[in-house]
């Protein structure tokens, strides 16, 4: 069975199939208009990969924090072909997906923010310790003079990068079962 990757909290939709070390992923910036291309870039990437939507058997949703409406386009297209299907649904932070590939084992802590509307961030402190990721800070809004160094208690900053198709698959052993929506 397949695993397919879907986040769209964010400007960009981060779609991925992903089996063991085989699998595809995308970032596509399309500011507000997931809805619009959602379904037509998953069928690409069905073909692309050769995989019938009936071998998706779990889907792993980025949970938020982001745009309501973009987090709810995610949300309910994941969980309507889960349903359809019969896939597990699992639920990961859209900031962790974003900031996983930059964390370094034992390395310092990645602070990943999203730009969001009225001089406002949202963001997490995340660590990989042991290979699991270590959440310093949960998810929170944060204004642009709360963002410092002495804030940030030394790390590094990640500003709006997507989160990643392949970072969501991989964060699926420390997912939460289902999906819970983060709105700040």
């Amino acid at each position: 069975m397949w695993t397919l990757t879907l986040d769209t909290a964010t400007p960009y939709l981060s779609l991925g199939l992903f089996r063991g070390e085989e699998g595809v992923g995308r970032v596509v910036r399309l500011g507000r208009k997931h809805e619009e291309a959602l379904f037509g870039l998953l069928d690409d990437l069905l073909r692309e990969v050769g995989v019938e939507r009936e071998e998706i058997g779990t889907l792993v949703l980025g949970e938020g924090p982001g745009s309501y409406t973009g987090l709810r386009i995610a949300l309910a297209a994941g969980i309507g072909i889960a349903l359809a299907h019969r896939a597990k649904v699992f639920g990961v932070s859209s900031l962790l997906a974003a900031c996983w590939p930059f964390l370094e084992e034992g390395g310092p802590p990645l602070t990943a923010l999203f730009t969001a509307r009225n001089g406002l961030y949202y963001g997490a402190t995340y660590a990989r310790r042991e290979g699991k990721p270590l959440v310093l800070e949960p998810p929170r809004k944060l204004k642009a003079p709360e963002i410092s160094r002495a804030q940030l208690q030394g790390s590094h900053l990640l500003l709006d990068a997507p989160p990643d198709p392949r970072a969501l698959y991989e964060l699926l052993p420390f997912a939460r079962d289902g999906v819970e929506p983060l709105y700040l």
